[in-house]
């Protein structure tokens, strides 16, 4: 019986000691991270990604705004430009007018007056 619990214990003895162990055998660094070291490194790409995102959608509004400022400038100072040159026109018409008038009003003042004499004689 003895004999029976000796080579039972030593076969279950060799087969532990040949048995896979438990632990794991991983020669990349990856592999070794435990899953919050992996959580935290895809959070942070995630992070740095969107933060990359947001920057270059701000950049993008900054020249937008920049060009619509020079945009509104531009037309703003043309805006001026024309309402200069629209002003002067305007003065120089009426001048001519106002001459024109003083013409015609000469004019016919002395053609009044011309018929004024004809009808006297």
């Amino acid at each position: 019986m003895f004999q029976r619990l000796a080579i039972t214990a030593r076969a279950q003895a060799s087969r532990a000691a040949f048995a896979p162990a438990a632990r794991q055998l991983h020669a990349s660094p990856i592999a070794a991270k435990t899953a919050t070291e992996k959580v935290s490194e895809v959070a942070d790409k995630v992070n740095k990604s969107l933060g990359q995102g947001l920057a270059s959608a701000i950049e993008t509004g900054e020249k937008a705004t920049e060009k619509t400022k020079q945009t509104l400038g531009t037309t703003k100072e043309q805006a001026a430009d024309a309402a200069d040159s629209a002003k002067a026109k305007t003065q120089e018409t009426s001048q001519t007018a106002k001459e024109k008038a003083s013409e015609t009003a000469s004019v016919a003042s002395k053609k009044k007056n011309e018929f004024q004499a004809e009808q006297h004689k």
